[in-house]
């Protein structure tokens, strides 16, 4: 509430950030709670598949499985290659 009473419905920005755009339409009535909720879940779910989406196709990127043993190790894999690797420029 004190953010909407500073302007946070005025922003371009912040106001429409996961969240904020939910909670705002609860404080002006156009939903109830249960409401804001859900659809802050779904609108994180949807936001957290593009990004996915768009991660996989970075060849930078390197996953690893939450239920991988040696998790830190395979972390710091990348960084040591890099580190060991000669460098131009």
């Amino acid at each position: 509430r004190a953010l909407r009473e500073r302007g946070l419905a005025d922003g371009r920005t912040a106001s429409r950030a996961l969240g904020y755009a939910q909670v705002l339409r609860y404080l002006e009535g156009e939903w109830d709670q249960d409401e804001a909720r859900a659809e802050t879940v779904r609108a994180t779910r949807r936001f957290a598949r593009r990004q996915e989406s768009w991660f996989r196709r970075d060849p930078r990127v390197h996953w690893l499985g939450h239920d991988d043993p040696d998790l830190v190790e395979h972390a710091l894999e990348p960084v040591r290659e890099a580190q060991a690797a000669p460098r131009t420029g």
